[in-house]
């Protein structure tokens, strides 16, 4: 048994390899289970998928923690068959998958493309790279990155934390979902001893706060854990959160380790919403439309670092961008008038054209309007940084 000299050579935080090739058992894990139709249908897979239910569960929670509207950037890590990248694209948002075979990465590509179209209206958007993620290519392009039960499967966890980083727009936010190492000579290190042995890859979770550090250290900054709790809690006058959530034990070393971290801002600059800005011009005076409605044309530029996604939905996405008219009140606060919706995506440094059209009887007799832009359910921008545009209202 390799059980004992394991123990001896224990590293780190992190369950260490047997010494083997694993980059070759990787390359060489399609081939070696010896039928691709598990890898295409994961985690659907019946009878019985075991990963369906918790997978549904912690693909959701990907979704509802990151924030990010539709049409933004994710970059899933170690995509393996395309499973997450599959979710998230009918999601809606640009997905980019790397994986280091070649094997997972054709499989990926079929999936996406055995998505019916049209998929709730939107074509769905997703490409795959084989490539080793230390190779990562992109500078400052990703809204989040996703590492999914993948992190494991690398061998030098800062490098490969560094490299996602560098993919990272500033803001950008990295999710972690991983199983936690099992404690020594337990059923579960013995399992993964097994499938180091027969497959050659490398099976190799971590300690919770050990991964933290690792984190830390490659640069992420508002490093936060959780604990997943997905469970019906009966409604009685009794603590029932405390049998969901179980005991003080699990709450310190949990099944699973998810972490979310952020790429930080240039100097420093805290918070999600710091990376958006814009500067409101008017491209006219404000003018009667002729139906009891005030009309002004703007242009809007994109002066901050994070793509700017629209919405054709109310309520309003959380992490969509809007153009928000309103009037100051006497108090200092904003009297909200109608939303209206960008015409499309607004990259960095682009700009585009919008017309605005208020109830005059909505100004309440205001003698100004100010135009300001809204990261929805996030911040406006005028409280980040940018400067509202201000326009007098015409008698």
């Amino acid at each position: 048994m390799r059980l004992p000299s394991l123990r001896r050579r224990r590293a780190g935080g992190r369950l260490p390899s047997l010494g083997q090739d694993h980059t070759a058992g990787h390359l060489g894990y399609v081939e070696h289970i010896g039928s691709d139709l598990w890898l295409r249908t994961k985690p659907f897979s019946v009878p019985p998928s075991y990963e369906l239910a918790r997978c549904l569960h912690s693909f959701a929670h990907i979704v509802d923690a990151l924030r990010l509207g539709p049409a933004a950037e994710v970059l899933d890590v170690g995509c393996g068959p395309g499973w997450l990248s599959e979710y998230l694209a009918r999601c809606g948002f640009r997905v980019t998958g790397v994986d280091i075979s070649p094997d997972m990465i054709e499989i990926a590509r079929q999936r996406i493309a055995a998505i019916p179209r049209p998929a709730g209206g939107a074509e769905p958007v997703a490409e795959f790279h084989v490539m080793h993620v230390h190779e990562l290519p992109f500078e400052e392009r990703f809204d989040a990155a996703v590492l999914y039960d993948a992190m494991h499967h690398f061998d030098d966890e800062r490098a490969t934390l560094r490299a996602i980083r560098r993919a990272l727009v500033p803001g950008g936010r990295i999710y972690i979902h991983e199983g936690s190492r099992p404690e020594p000579g337990s059923e579960g290190e013995a399992a993964l001893i097994e499938e180091m042995e027969r497959f050659g890859t490398l099976e190799s979770p971590f300690d919770p706060d050990y991964l933290v550090r690792a984190v830390e250290d490659a640069g992420f900054t508002d490093v936060r854990r959780f604990l997943e709790v997905d469970a019906l809690v009966e409604i009685r006058p009794q603590a029932a959160w405390r049998e969901a959530v179980g005991t003080a034990k699990r709450m310190r070393r949990p099944d699973t380790n998810t972490v979310i971290a952020t790429n930080p801002l240039p100097g420093g600059v805290p918070g999600q919403a710091a990376s958006y800005a814009a500067r409101i011009e008017a491209l006219g005076p404000p003018a009667d439309a002729g139906d009891g409605r005030l009309a002004v044309e703007v242009a809007v530029t994109n002066t901050g670092t994070r793509r700017w996604t629209p919405t054709a939905a109310y309520p309003y996405p959380a992490g969509t961008v809007t153009v928000a008219p309103y009037v100051r009140t006497p108090g200092g606060g904003r009297r909200e008038l109608e939303r209206v919706m960008l015409p499309a995506p607004v990259g960095p440094g682009e700009s585009v054209a919008l017309r605005l059209a208020v109830r005059r009887e909505a100004l309440g007799g205001a003698g100004a309007l100010s135009v300001d832009l809204v990261l929805e359910g996030v911040a406006w921008f005028g409280d980040v940084g940018s400067t509202p545009l201000q326009l007098p209202v015409p008698s």
